[in-house]
């Protein structure tokens, strides 16, 4: 089965740290979405703590009653060509709308999630996907994206963890970073890749020089491609 092309996209400082608060940038995100928006993609993948600001923003009141609603990929009706994919494994996003801008949104969960949320998706006509009982199966998931939605190319704008889990299970195909000018140094602040405890017998990632560009004079852009273990 088919899977889409992942591209890894990311905004760091020269010391890997990717939390702006503390770079003093007018307008930081500008940066990143200047170029993300040159990278060609049906799709763009976050999660759940970075969706969270696209979702709604009202209280959320569950439901009381019983949510008779089996544990299967439902595909919502929608008309968009390009899609928001949130990895939210237990469901904690909430919607007013099926859409982010222009793109149809798509709910990545494990089937630890209640019948009384898959109907609140159903009833706003967001899209779901199950991704495993209790974990996700990440290849899974890309396969589902491929097959139920004719996605090609994916693009993953993080957080660190979800960046960290896809390279851990060597689904990243490109990585690209946008370099700023600086370095932050706080302790403990979440990083580009993120990939949980040491594991045994491990072996890093290593990347293959695709493009590289200045941009805003002190920035780079770099580009590349994941050299892949045989």
């Amino acid at each position: 089965m088919k899977r889409p092309y992942v591209i890894c996209h990311m905004m760091g400082t020269v010391d890997g740290r990717i939390l702006a608060k503390n770079w003093g940038l007018k307008n930081a995100a500008r940066y990143f979405e200047d170029q993300a928006a040159k990278i060609k993609a049906d799709a763009w993948l976050v999660g759940r703590t970075t969706m969270q600001e696209f979702s709604s923003q009202k209280p959320y009141r569950k439901r009381r009653g019983r949510f008779d609603i089996p544990k299967t990929d439902f595909v919502g009706e929608h008309r968009a060509k390009k899609f928001a994919v949130a990895i939210d494994p237990s469901g904690k996003c909430h919607w007013d709308t099926n859409m982010v801008s222009t793109e149809h949104v798509i709910e990545v969960l494990t089937e630890t999630v209640s019948g009384e949320y898959l109907d609140h998706l159903r009833s706003k006509n967001v899209s779901y996907i199950f991704g495993g009982k209790t974990e996700l199966d990440l290849e899974l998931v890309l396969r589902k994206l491929h097959d139920l939605f004719g996605i090609k190319r994916v693009r993953i704008d993080g957080g660190g963890h979800v960046n960290g889990s896809f390279l851990k299970a060597g689904l990243i195909d490109e990585f690209s970073l946008v370099l700023t000018p600086l370095a932050d140094g706080t302790s403990g602040s979440p990083c580009v890749f993120e990939v949980g405890e040491e594991r045994p017998g491990r072996k890093a990632t290593r990347f293959q020089l695709k493009s590289i560009r200045r941009i805003e004079r002190d920035f780079l852009w770099i580009r590349y491609k994941v050299v892949k273990r045989g």
